[in-house]
């Protein structure tokens, strides 16, 4: 019985392939909405203020227009790293230099895309916007030799581990089949009083991925 189910339910999703994939080759770029996901890596400075490379991997949404969309990205980074971004006024001046253990960021990013000229299969475009950016985890070193200390040094963790900036992106996307391809690069001014700083404000994100086209962004009577 399970084995008719299993066969039942394949033979289904087999059946239903081409159409799927006739509807999503006969959907066009310009007034739709479009899901999808995507990897890859994110650049930032270290202490030493030398750029180093960690993996990426998030969600997105993108409406489009003729020229014109709206674009929604939710990711995260993965990533141990140190910050030195304070010195402590209750440790005497050789060692109020505090380090701050790190762990991932998560992201939003908001844009406005344009779309430039008109293109049948592959679609350039470039946006701007501005990234919500969160440290997942974010540890002050010790030793703490009284209490003042440790609230000092959370109260600054609280202040400093989320950021708004501005953010600029540039990419296209091409359509397959079954499903769009695109490649894309972010770049995200880090603000001085962000805990990711360390002396370096550009953090770049360079990103591949795909996109489902679910349909159109407006309301077809």
């Amino acid at each position: 019985m399970r084995t008719i189910r299993a066969l039942t339910i394949a033979s289904a999703i087999v059946a239903a392939l081409p159409t799927a994939a006739a509807a999503q080759h006969g959907r066009q770029f310009k007034d739709a909405w479009f899901w999808g996901v995507k990897g890859g890596g994110f650049v930032l400075a270290d202490t030493a203020q030398q750029y180093k490379n960690y993996p990426l991997a998030g969600v997105e949404w993108m409406i489009t227009r003729t020229h014109a969309g709206l674009y929604i990205s939710g990711s995260q980074a993965f990533f141990t790293q140190q910050a030195l971004t304070f010195r402590d006024p209750n440790s005497p001046a050789d060692s109020g230099l505090r380090a701050i253990d790190l762990k991932n960021m998560r992201k939003l990013d908001f844009a406005l895309v344009a779309f430039p000229g008109t293109h049948d299969r592959f679609h350039p475009y470039a946006g701007a916007g501005f990234t919500v950016a969160q440290v997942a985890s974010a540890t002050p070193q010790g030793p703490f030799g009284n209490v003042d200390q440790i609230t000092f040094a959370q109260a600054v963790v609280h202040d400093r581990k989320v950021s708004i900036a501005p953010m600029f992106m540039a990419g296209g996307q091409a359509r397959l089949s079954w499903f769009s391809v695109f490649v894309q690069g972010t770049a995200m001014v880090s603000q001085s009083d962000f805990i990711l700083y360390n002396g370096r404000p550009w953090n770049i994100a360079y990103e591949a991925g795909i996109r489902y086209n679910i349909g159109s962004s407006i309301d077809r009577d």
